[in-house]
């Protein structure tokens, strides 16, 4: 009998349940290299731009300004499985997770949309700042994010 997390399609690949997050992208010829192939880095900017839709740019823009905390990128992770190609259309999936008081981890999936192929696999952990010194995630972000055991 298959567990739980074998029964998952592909996608999931070691994200739970919730909270997961969709976010489509297309791929256009900025994207990719001479070959048509998205260029390694490019998937590192997908990623981002699905944890700001997430967090919400504008609101971390705000509390920049008025409150001068910062997100960091503490550690970043990325296996590669799979290129995607000029025109494909892909989907970041995104789990985050509070780690520590401090830290807040992103397990990102980035997918084919039309057969739900894994093409990249990304863990991003974030360390929230003031004035270049760890300082706890703010509680309108925690309050809805579970929290690693």
């Amino acid at each position: 009998m298959k567990s739980k997390a074998e029964e998952r399609p592909e996608f999931w690949n070691g994200m739970t349940e919730s909270p997961l997050f969709r976010f489509p992208v297309t791929v256009y010829y900025e994207d990719t290299d001479i070959t048509g192939v998205v260029y390694h880095a490019n998937y590192l900017k997908y990623c981002e731009r699905a944890r700001s839709e997430i967090l919400g740019a504008e609101r971390l823009y705000r509390i920049h300004q008025q409150e001068n905390l910062s997100f960091v990128v503490y550690r970043a992770e990325m296996n590669f499985r799979r290129g995607a190609v000029l025109g494909d259309r892909l989907e970041v999936l995104t789990q985050p997770t509070l780690t520590s008081p401090y830290r807040v981890q992103f397990l990102q999936n980035i997918m084919r949309s039309s057969n739900q192929q894994l093409l990249v696999k990304a863990v991003i952990e974030l360390v929230c700042i003031r004035q270049e010194k760890p300082v706890p995630v703010p509680d309108w972000i925690q309050e809805h994010l579970p929290t690693c055991d």
